[in-house]
């Protein structure tokens, strides 16, 4: 009888603490999302900022907590929230649109420390203006090449592990960038980004860029499709080809624009991503990644004045 009332103060203890904890974190959760949105919407860039820096301080906090790695962050629509399938780490990414028609970009890292057997955080500093050569630089969190992340794609080889991101940038008034960029851990066990994985026409660069015209959509997914006249389907990243309007135009990327039906592709083989040449793209469902990030570049874009 006494170890059966001592199972029940502890499974009623265990069960009020959880329950606390729960209402705790919701009432967070609702904070996140209040500051979230007014970083997207609110009238100055004083008052997103004021916002943001709240929203930071919240989410650091709460990322500070244990085990809060296993806390549910899916309600929030504002924030993309990645995570590695090898529960390496989480990526807290976001947007701040500014009155002038650029973006700045945020994010935090919650990655595993095996050394100090604990989950750290790496609060990313968006430095894109100052990096000169982008595809070709690497790059840390503290000196980040900042972008609006929706997709994670873990790959291996040869013991080294990467984790691959597709991103969108607004850039500007009047264009924007899509990214496909890579994080890896060095030897201290923190994140960088961008390696020379990349194969495209026989040269290697850390990271792949698109630049085009802000009135049109460019599309890049990861997903299984066909090798031009295949039957077999493969899984790879495949992308709009962009090009502009006139040769002429080359470099002058308010005319790039996606060729009609045309795309191309990047397969992982070796411990590369290889460059692939008009692949045989069909149809697919649009994940609830690319939902949530159309969601939030459509805000952005009704505050632009874009349709």
């Amino acid at each position: 009888m006494n170890r059966f009332r001592i199972f029940i103060f502890f499974f009623l203890s265990t069960s009020v603490a959880f329950s606390q904890d729960l209402n705790s974190f919701n009432e967070t959760l609702d904070s996140l999302k209040k500051f979230s949105n007014l970083v997207l919407t609110s009238a100055t860039d004083f008052e997103k900022y004021n916002a943001n820096d709240k929203l930071i301080i919240l989410l650091e906090s709460t990322l500070l907590q244990k085990k809060s790695f296993d806390y549910n962050f899916d309600t929030l629509k504002s924030i993309a929230v990645l995570r590695s399938p090898d529960n390496k780490f989480k990526l807290f990414n976001w947007v701040l649109p500014k009155a002038d028609g650029t973006y700045e970009y945020f994010g935090i890292i919650q990655a595993w420390n095996s050394k100090e057997n604990k989950f750290l955080l790496y609060k990313l500093k968006d430095n894109s203006e100052n990096i000169k050569n982008p595809e070709n630089e690497l790059l840390d969190y503290q000196n980040w090449y900042g972008a609006l992340y929706y997709k994670l794609i873990y790959t291996r080889y040869a013991g080294k592990k990467y984790y691959t991101l597709l991103g969108w940038d607004g850039n500007d008034k009047i264009t924007s960038k899509k990214i496909i960029d890579v994080i890896s851990f060095n030897s201290k066990e923190k994140p960088v980004f961008g390696s020379s994985i990349f194969k495209i026409n026989s040269k290697f660069q850390k990271r792949v860029i698109f630049e085009f015209s802000s009135t049109v959509t460019v599309s890049i997914k990861y997903e299984k499709q066909y090798l031009v006249h295949g039957k077999q389907k493969k899984k790879m990243i495949v992308f709009d080809r962009v090009a502009p309007l006139d040769p002429k135009l080359k470099g002058i990327y308010q005319y790039y624009f996606p060729e009609t039906n045309i795309f191309d592709a990047l397969m992982f083989k070796n411990g590369k991503w290889n460059y692939i040449k008009d692949v045989d793209a069909r149809n697919s469902k649009e994940s609830k990644a690319d939902r949530d990030r159309k969601a939030v570049t459509k805000k952005i874009q009704k505050q632009k004045g874009i349709k």
